[in-house]
């Protein structure tokens, strides 16, 4: 796993799950819990689920995906 994508994930930051499985929560959630081997995510539907450090890679920071889409629309 590349550690930079751990480093740019802060406790309190709101992500979304970009995975491809059958395993994508609805909604973005709150990092409340990081340490060396998991993070532990609150989705907004109130579910508390524990990640390991190789699904890190399928997080994004909400505001970043929200910025893409306002740059698509000012292009447009």
């Amino acid at each position: 796993m590349n550690t930079a994508v751990a480093r740019r994930l802060a406790l309190g930051d709101r992500v979304v799950w970009i995975g491809s499985d059958g395993y994508q929560p609805a909604g973005p959630g709150t990092i409340t819990r990081i340490s060396v081997h998991e993070v532990d995510v609150r989705w907004d539907g109130g579910t508390l689920k524990r990640y390991r450090r190789v699904h890190l890679h399928n997080f994004r920071h909400v505001q970043l995906i929200s910025d893409a889409v306002e740059d698509r629309r000012e292009a447009a």
